[in-house]
Parts: C-alpha cells; structure tokens; sequence
C-alpha cells in the first residue's frame, strides 16, 4: 500500500470529489463522483491529465498516469440511485427489502446495514405473528419506510457535507 490501507481516502473538491477504498490484494478501488457535465467535458487523455493535475495531483503517481487513462477511458459514469418507495408489499403476495425497497447513495455508509436491519425486523415480525404474512407484510411497510427514508435523506446529506 501506498497510503495507509485502513482509511477511507477522500479528496473533497465543491461538487464533486473522489474517493478510494483499499482491497485486500494492496490494491485500490478508487471512485470519482461529480455531475455528468464534468464527466461529459473530459473527453481526451490531455483533458483527464490536466483535471487530475489541478484537481487531485497527489493521486497521480499513486495511480499511475497511464492506468488512470485506461481506467478513465474504459469505463462510463454511472448514475448514483436513490429509492423511496411504499408500501413494501403487494398485499400479502409479495415483499420488496434491501436496495429494491431503498437502495441508497453510499456516503453515509450504511446501506448494507439497512438491508440486515429489514431482515431483523422481518424475524421480529415472523416471531409475533406466526406465518401470517398477512399481518407481516403491510406491518413491515408501515413500520419501515420512515427509517429508510430517514437513511437515504441522512447519506444525501452527508454528500453535500
């Protein structure tokens, strides 16, 4: 490692910012996050070399000039997504969890923690009611939303900060 490996590394730079996460092989996962345009506008090697230079110059020789182009250039931006939605359930048919029912952005770090606390309330929920998933299914949406949506609005927020 080039950095110390149990942090997360963040460059903030206004609107947009990247960040890396280490791997178990020494490597890095790093991610820029900024809006389309931005993304739109680096459109050749020079462009890239020149943002990098003003924006995050000490990642450079961490990357590598040459694998910052192939890594830049092999790939596209994706859209960050964020959902709210209720009810959970169809009735008594069918239940949504995790990331289908509210997947959200990862800067506050806890979305995977929300998907488990959906398994724990399920569990909870099964061990009130038996097997009426009649009972189960419209409790768990009415009880949950306001948690998830709380989460989702938290990790919004903590991009802006």
């Amino acid at each position: 490692f080039q950095m110390p490996p149990n942090y997360l590394h963040i460059w903030p730079r206004g609107e947009f910012m990247m960040i890396a996460l280490p791997n178990q092989d020494s490597s890095w996962t790093v991610t820029l996050f900024m809006p389309f345009t931005k993304f739109k506008n680096i459109d050749s090697t020079d462009k890239l070399i020149g943002f990098f230079e003003r924006y995050f110059p000490d990642s450079i020789p961490l990357i590598g000039k040459q694998k910052l182009i192939d890594d830049y250039f092999g790939g596209k931006p994706s859209p960050l997504v964020t959902v709210k939605c209720k009810p959970y359930n169809v009735e008594d048919k069918a239940l949504i969890i995790g990331d289908a029912a509210h997947a959200v952005v990862p800067f506050y770090g806890q979305g995977m923690n929300a998907g488990f606390e959906d398994c724990t309330l399920l569990d909870q929920l099964f061990q009130k009611y038996g097997d009426d998933v009649g009972k189960i299914l419209p409790e768990f949406s009415n009880i949950r939303w306001e948690d998830t949506f709380a989460i989702s609005d938290l990790a919004m927020y903590n991009y802006i900060e």
